[in-house]
């Protein structure tokens, strides 16, 4: 089962599963993914789509009935987003991947593979991060990707729950449509004379919302 199986890279996992001959159930809510990304495997019996969030336990785990692993994709982006509307990113991230868990517990499901972020390291004191960093996000969202991969090594130790947690930083390509890298690319066609000086100025928005001055 593939949650967020919609999204950007999400879909892409979904595209390797099936190549690998593999049955793929998606679970996305669509608030940030889209059907098109999965426009190729229309038909393929091999997949099934469910138009579904990870917000009641129940739900979940009729949506992992019967499946052998979850790669858990479904969050709800974005740095700055995060700092104006914490609790989005608190109920979106935490306590979905809670309810991912708790129905995997339940339905006996042994294997995850979560998508973290690279924000969990906040501001580290070398680059580039070695993933012996410590964690010290400094966004919410950085923060509730920690707090999720907590939740995970804690139901790994208890339940025996198998997981691997890999920490993106800027993904980009075919299908990305957010993001910093994506709305630089996209000033950057409108105007490349003045692209520049934008992503400049807002670096610097960034690093204020983060606490930091130049």
């Amino acid at each position: 089962m593939v949650a967020g199986g919609a999204g950007f890279i999400g879909s892409r996992v979904v595209d390797g599963l099936v190549g690998e001959g593999l049955g793929v159930r998606v679970l996305d809510n669509l608030s940030g993914g889209a059907l098109d990304n999965l426009a190729r495997h229309e038909g393929d019996p091999r997949v099934e789509v469910a138009v579904r969030g990870l917000k009641r336990v129940e739900g979940v785990e009729k949506a992992i009935e019967g499946a052998g692993a979850v790669f858990h994709y479904a969050a709800n982006p974005g740095v700055r987003v995060s700092t104006t509307n914490p609790e989005i990113r608190f109920n979106g991230n935490v306590v979905a991947s809670f309810n991912l868990l708790e129905a995997m517990r339940r339905e006996g499901v042994g294997e995850m593979v979560f998508a973290s972020s690279s924000s969990v390291y906040g501001e580290p004191d070398e680059v580039p991060v070695g993933e012996e960093a410590p964690a010290r996000p400094v966004s919410v969202y950085g923060a509730s990707k920690a707090a999720c991969e907590s939740l995970i090594h804690a139901y790994s130790k208890l339940y025996g729950i198998k997981a691997v947690v890999l920490r993106y930083a800027n993904v980009v390509g075919p299908r990305l449509r957010r993001g910093v890298v994506y709305d630089f690319v996209v000033k950057l066609r409108k105007n490349p004379k003045r692209a520049g000086d934008t992503r400049r100025r807002e670096a610097g928005e960034e690093l204020r919302v983060r606490g930091r001055r130049r």
